[in-house]
């Protein structure tokens, strides 16, 4: 185990309407607006699902970037071309269809257009999509679900989680949404909110075995 800790410190503004606030709050506006992270936490043993949750501004962003790297999140989507267009190469037609339409992006004329053209919603999709269609052994996302429906957020959650164990890979995911626990079935999971750490290794293992029949 290791402790993971951070500091996220800010001016607090010496306006006239901040200064309101912060009165209403008992807020001193001269001194900065601190916020103090530290959990416990066993992130070097093998695992397949990592979930960061917690509110905006909690610091999960912050702590993920203190912990995999400054420039450990994954980003794959080409707005220029279609997305149909940005999976492997050796990849056949029926492959790219299937995880397309395993994340809910269903309508194929999201596939042909300019992926720069697509909904938010949309492109979150196509992120996904693209991130189980990579062959790196760790991958990092920020705000996952945070802009798609829970109907959405459960078929794209399933579908990762499912394609990180099969590849036997590593993914670990920031969001703000608490729901998509249940979708993931993580290995491990650090609330930022509560600033806590809980390990479902075995747990999981338990139920892959149950699921397997084995």
């Amino acid at each position: 185990m290791k402790t993971y800790s951070l500091k996220l410190e800010c001016p607090v503004s010496d306006s006239f309407r901040c200064q309101k606030a912060a009165n209403a709050l008992d807020i001193d506006v001269k001194k900065k607006s601190v916020h103090n992270f530290s959990v416990k936490a066993d992130l070097d043993s093998p695992f397949h699902v990592g979930l960061i949750v917690g509110a905006s501004g909690s610091g999960k962003t912050t702590l993920c970037k203190s912990i995999f790297g400054e420039d450990c999140f994954s980003e794959y989507l080409n707005l220029e071309d279609p997305i149909i267009e940005q999976f492997p190469e050796d990849w056949t037609y029926e492959q790219c269809a299937k995880i397309l339409t395993g994340v809910g992006l269903t309508a194929v004329p999201c596939w042909i257009r300019p992926a720069g053209t697509l909904s938010n919603g949309q492109r979150s999709r196509a992120e996904a999509a693209l991130a189980i269609s990579q062959t790196e052994n760790q991958i990092v996302i920020d705000e996952w679900t945070s802009v798609v429906d829970r109907t959405v957020a459960k078929v794209m959650s399933h579908s990762l989680q499912k394609a990180a164990r099969r590849e036997d890979r590593s993914v670990i995911l920031c969001a703000c949404h608490y729901d998509i626990e249940e979708w993931l079935n993580p290995d491990w999971i650090i609330d930022c909110n509560k600033q806590t750490f809980e390990d479902r290794r075995e747990q999981v293992k338990k139920k892959e075995k149950k699921n397997s029949g084995s």
